[in-house]
């Protein structure tokens, strides 16, 4: 069995939206698993059902399948957008091999509510008590700013199989310096593994002046950009790139995880 690596989706998600990563680390004889988030999947009553569930619930939720997995050796956390936040949590506090943050949403202390990100985040955070409401943005909006760059038939497609977001969980992405439980902050120097952090330079859910911070909060990391790519890495003309580039970073890297210090022989002094 190849080394495991958890695949964690973003907002308005779910695992099938991981197909292609799947696919492709899976071919590359990784041991690839795909947790759905609590509430994301597409029934009736989803949207009051994950309407005010905190993030530190969706951290719970991975710390405990990972811990069902029993693996032989810590995973590699692969994370998108809100998902990349999620990998950041667990990683501080479960062994974890390595972190690979596909344009992250951002933890405490990094400013996310930018400009650009202001543009298609208002009409959902100007509505009276959105933090207990659930949320999708319209299909127009995700169009201009979730899917931008996208072919319009894949566009459509994925629109139409998005679910509702927790309110909460954006309150305490956006706006975490009023959150008393802090269910964002990411204690940074807990995280030991290197770091590979991804964003796109047509991104409006998480731009590259947010992912250029995310990347800088850890000491051992490696940022790679793409310019003429959008928020929606997972699924574009560039992923199969992207995951031919993390590959070659990642072996590597677990190549000297897994090596075993070299016994040196007993020398016998002559008599």
């Amino acid at each position: 069995m190849g080394q495991p690596l958890v695949l964690i989706h973003g907002m308005w998600c779910n695992t099938r939206h991981l197909a292609r990563l799947d696919d492709l680390f899976s071919a590359r004889t990784y041991d690839c698993h795909r947790p759905s988030l609590p509430h994301h999947e597409p029934v009736d009553g989803q949207a009051e059902a994950v309407a005010a569930v905190s993030i530190s619930e969706y951290v719970q939720h991975i710390k405990s399948y990972i811990a069902a997995q029993n693996f032989s050796q810590p995973p590699v956390l692969v994370g998108h957008s809100m998902g990349g936040l999620v990998a950041q949590l667990v990683a501080a506090q479960i062994p974890t091999a390595a972190l690979v943050l596909l344009t992250p949403a951002s933890p405490a202390g990094v400013n996310a509510v930018v400009p650009r990100v202001i543009r298609w985040s208002l009409p959902l955070l100007s509505r009276p008590g959105f933090w207990r409401r659930a949320h999708k943005l319209t299909p127009e909006r995700a169009r201009r700013y979730a899917v931008n760059g996208l072919h319009t038939t894949h566009q459509e497609k994925l629109i139409s199989s998005l679910v509702y977001e927790s309110g909460r969980v954006l309150s305490e992405i956006a706006f975490w310096w009023a959150d008393g439980a802090h269910a964002t902050r990411v204690d940074a120097a807990a995280i030991q593994c290197p770091v590979y952090v991804v964003s796109a330079g047509q991104d409006w859910l998480t731009p590259t002046s947010v992912v250029k911070n995310v990347a800088a909060r850890y000491a051992n990391s490696t940022y790679r950009h793409w310019p003429e790519r959008n928020h929606w890495v997972i699924d574009d003309l560039d992923t199969e790139d992207m995951v031919h580039e993390i590959d070659g970073w990642l072996r590597p890297v677990l190549q000297r995880l897994n090596r075993k210090p070299m016994t040196l022989p007993k020398v016998t002094r002559a008599q």
